[in-house]
């Protein structure tokens, strides 16, 4: 059972849930419909013993999704903020967080909110809550009541290591302040220094363009082999460095290619970040499983039948790049370019798409099970007959997107809108639409048994043969609808509005028809 925090209260996690590590923090609010080009963004502050993070890296926000240690990693921005339910979510491995990391601190600010005058008197209904990653069961929740009337930022709540146990508190502390603030005061050196911070007001989007200067700096340099500057206990601060001792130091393009012509084909583990391939054929088989192409450029390559299971291509160009029956398990592409790639049969298992463009991408037939493809943009890709069962497609861009045939079972769909997007013979078995614009969506031959439509607006929505036994269509708007061939069998129409629908041929045996009697 959820228990419900108030203001400054703690709850001991290792002790409430001793036999888990794998938490996540979820974090929504509503913005007020008058609201106009709201931006609320979550970012998070991982702190050492003297309250400062020890790296840049340690700061985790939409352009850094991932810390260092692998502990933690961030959901993606949502941008509009107007959908109920958890907005952006933070998930934590308890048992990868670095030694020294004492403190993890959830942050929500007002994208620019001072600049545009916007602050938190226009959202409502805030939370953070925590819940069991491997369960889903929520184990404590904190709702922010109080009223925030300037405040264009507000620390949400924070994880913190005592005694060797890690505790949450609800803080509810709000501040009329940007991201510049947490900066200065959780990194003892500034991305911007605090004279400068003084002499001129930076907005958010400029204190994150820095940051992520330097971070990318960061990881050039480490994979270049040089070092990189610890500026917080630098005597007693331990990375873990797992990754890298395992992994060679960065090579070039030629020398991969040398290696390459000279017969080599098994680059397990190789570093090649930032690496310049593009253009270039790499016959099968071949094999870069837990390879680093981060900020790669792959594009126009032909990578066909590639083993690319684990490996890491955050920020990497592969415009055009051919990976059809390439095995994609588990591999990291969040914020990578795919437009126009061919991913066709390709094995995209629980691989993270988060924000990476997928603008006219193939990826038919291809096994997308449980994959991350929050705030992806799937602009007129293609995913015939593809499986996405359990994938999480919240706040991705799907317009004019062919999914017909897909397996769409148990997908996540929060603040996506499918108008014009072909369903036809998709399965949304377990698939939750209430919140889900359909208007002149393409469903025919769907599979939609049982599934929950009550009062919504299906006008003019194609339900040609489509499967709809059982469904609950109450109140819902049917206006000009095809619902011809369709199995409306057990399906409730009570007070549906069906006027100029199409149901020749429908099948209706035990249907409850708009004015409340049940068809023979």
């Amino acid at each position: 059972m959820s228990i419900e925090l108030t203001k400054g209260e703690r709850f001991n996690l290792s002790k409430e849930s001793p036999d888990f590590n794998k938490v996540a923090i979820a974090l929504g609010w509503q913005v007020s419909q008058t609201a106009q080009n709201y931006d609320i963004d979550a970012s998070v502050f991982m702190l050492g013993a003297d309250g400062r993070i020890p790296d840049e890296k340690y700061f985790v926000f939409y352009n850094n999704l991932t810390s260092p240690d692998g502990a933690v990693r961030h959901s993606g921005d949502n941008t509009t903020g107007q959908i109920e339910g958890d907005d952006e979510t933070v998930y934590v491995d308890l048992s990868l967080i670095n030694a020294a990391v004492e403190e993890i601190v959830f942050v929500v600010t007002v994208h620019d909110g001072q600049a545009k005058n916007q602050n938190f008197s226009q959202v409502r209904n805030a939370f953070i809550r925590l819940y069991n990653l491997e369960t889903g069961i929520e184990l404590v929740r904190y709702n922010l009541k109080e009223a925030f009337a300037q405040e264009t930022a507000l620390e949400f709540g924070r994880l913190y290591r005592k005694s060797g146990e890690w505790r949450f508190q609800a803080v509810g502390q709000g501040y009329n302040a940007g991201l510049q603030s947490f900066v200065d005061k959780y990194y003892v050196e500034n991305a911007v220094k605090n004279t400068e911070n003084v002499a001129q007001k930076l907005d958010d989007a400029e204190v994150l363009r820095r940051f992520s200067d330097r971070v990318d700096k960061q990881l050039q340099e480490a994979a270049a082999g040089e070092s990189v500057a610890n500026p917080v206990n630098a005597d007693n601060f331990e990375f873990d460095d797992s990754v890298s001792e395992s992994q060679e130091p960065a090579i070039t393009a030629e020398e991969f290619w040398r290696r390459y012509k000279e017969g080599e084909r098994d680059f397990t583990g190789i570093n090649l970040a930032g690496v310049d391939l593009s253009g270039k054929t790499l016959e099968s088989p071949i094999s870069l499983s837990q390879a680093n192409l981060s900020n790669a450029n792959l594009s126009n390559a032909n990578m066909t039948q590639a083993n690319l299971i684990g490996a890491n291509l955050q920020g990497a160009n592969l415009n055009s790049t051919n990976l059809q029956q390439a095995d994609l398990i588990q591999a990291n592409f969040s914020g990578a370019n795919l437009t126009k790639a061919n991913l066709n049969y390709s094995r995209l298992i629980q691989a993270n798409l988060s924000q990476a463009k997928l603008m006219e991408t193939q990826l038919n037939s291809a096994n997308l099970t449980t994959a991350n493809l929050m705030s992806a943009n799937l602009t007129q890709a293609i995913l015939n007959s593809a499986n996405l069962t359990g994938a999480d497609l919240s706040q991705a861009k799907l317009t004019k997107v062919s999914l017909s045939y897909a397996n769409l079972s148990g997908v996540k769909l929060n603040g996506v809108s499918l108008v014009g997007v072909n369903l036809d013979g998709a399965n949304l078995t377990d698939v939750n639409l209430k919140a889900v614009s359909l208007i002149g969506t393409s469903l025919q031959q769907a599979n939609l048994s049982g599934q929950n439509l009550s009062g919504l607006n299906l006008s003019g929505v194609s339900f040609y043969n489509a499967n709809l036994s059982g469904a609950n269509l109450t109140s819902a708007n049917l206006c000009g609808a095809n619902l011809s061939y369709a199995n409306l069998e057990k399906a409730n129409l009570k007070d549906a509005n069906v006027v100029g629908a199409n149901m020749a041929s429908a099948k209706l045996a035990g249907a409850i028809m708009p004015d409340g009697t049940t068809h023979e």
